[in-house]
């Protein structure tokens, strides 16, 4: 990971928090700063944007901080997705800042309001973006390089000390799109893991990914999720983020 990418990460966060304005770096860059080991597991790999998600409420005190950073508001895009999501550019730097607001709308919906402080760390929870990587259908390598790195970094844990299990099996044992997402997901990182890691570390992933799925399937599911999968893959059961405009975070 570019240090410098990293620092700016990190200033962007504070000069938030500094603003009044409850944020969470969200996507690639805040998964290495979770997972300070990502190149030992030989899971590096280069950040070329910052992604933050934060609550719409604080729209307007966002635009004033990111204007004093140098970053010019992307007029067009905000103006279509206000109180959703955000654009901003730097002309000098040419650094790029996307801004998920109190929903992260991509295949699924993961709400993040209220996981704005859980704590200190500049970075999403490790299961929040985990979810975040768990709901994407079209699935890119840096995604599953991604996802290993949180699972090799993080144990599986019962709050948000690691991976906090119940919040994936929260959402997976109600919405039947989210668990049939997670599912596909999790195997083909359990491929990806069996063919690009070292075996020690494949080993390690592997287990971690059994025992996620494991919790997902004895996890009791909603009334809604039983209908729901009743219907199974006839029905389509997620978005694409170009159908409603939505930037992925990378």
């Amino acid at each position: 990971m570019s240090t410098d990418m990293a620092e700016r990460a990190r200033e962007l966060h504070d000069t938030l928090r500094q603003h009044g304005i409850a944020a969470k770096l969200i996507g690639g860059l805040a998964i290495a700063l979770r997972c300070p080991g990502l190149a030992e597991h030989g899971l590096a790999r280069d950040y070329h944007d910052i992604d933050v998600c934060s609550r719409s409420r604080d729209a307007k005190k966002m635009d004033a901080a990111m204007a004093g950073l140098g970053f010019e508001p992307h007029k067009h895009f905000n103006a279509m997705n206000y109180g959703r999501q955000m654009m901003y550019s730097n002309p000098v730097t040419g650094l790029h800042v996307d801004v998920f607001l109190d929903v992260l709308r991509m295949c699924q919906e993961l709400a993040l309001a209220d996981r704005l402080n859980t704590d200190d760390h500049p970075s999403l929870p490790v299961a929040d973006l985990v979810l975040s990587k768990l709901q994407i259908v079209e699935l890119t390598e840096k995604d599953k390089t991604d996802l290993l790195g949180l699972l090799l970094e993080h144990d599986l844990t019962s709050d948000d000390t690691g991976l906090n299990v119940g919040r994936v099996t929260d959402l997976c044992r109600t919405n039947w799109g989210w668990w049939q997402s997670s599912v596909i997901t999790l195997e083909a990182c359990r491929t990806q893991a069996a063919s690009s890691l070292a075996a020690q570390d494949a080993g390690l992933a592997s287990g971690r990914i059994e025992k996620l799925l494991a919790a997902i399937d004895a996890a009791p599911k909603s009334v809604k999720w039983k209908a729901r999968a009743r219907i199974g893959t006839r029905a389509k059961w997620y978005e694409l983020p170009e159908a409603t405009q939505d930037i992925a975070p990378n």
